[in-house]
């Protein structure tokens, strides 16, 4: 009887200690590089666990793909280089199925804030009520 052949899981995206910026490459299109200085916040909602959504710079970066809580810890720890998407692969298959990977990236227009603001910022208004000041 063979023993069945155990691997770590494979990490398609690149790490590094302090990176200044993070590269988002959609494998298809564009190779996008950001300063890390931009980065504003990211989405990982429960309801949606194959996608995760990064606010940086100018753009609303969608990664959508499998098994993608490391990718979300290196987003948290500023540790990310690289990701690129690996289009067309399936996550159905036994072989990748313990794998962290990306299969699409899309650049998206972040949503209309505040000129000169960064957005997810709430101002908050400080003025005194009429009499109190």
């Amino acid at each position: 009887m063979e023993k069945p052949y155990i691997r770590k899981p494979r990490m398609y995206f690149d790490v590094g200690a302090n990176p200044n910026n993070v590269t988002f490459d959609d494998g298809n299109e564009l190779r996008r590089n950001i300063p890390w200085l931009h980065y504003v916040e990211a989405r990982w909602e429960y309801a949606d666990l194959d996608t995760i959504k990064v606010d940086i710079g100018a753009w609303l970066v969608v990664m959508s793909g499998h098994n993608l809580e490391p990718l979300f810890q290196a987003i948290e720890e500023h540790t990310l280089m690289r990701v690129r998407a690996q289009v067309g692969w399936k996550i159905d298959t036994e072989e990748r199925k313990m794998d962290t990977f990306v299969r699409e990236i899309r650049f998206l227009q972040p949503p209309a804030g505040t000129p000169g603001k960064r957005r997810g910022q709430t101002e908050l208004s400080l003025e005194l009520p009429a009499g109190l000041g």
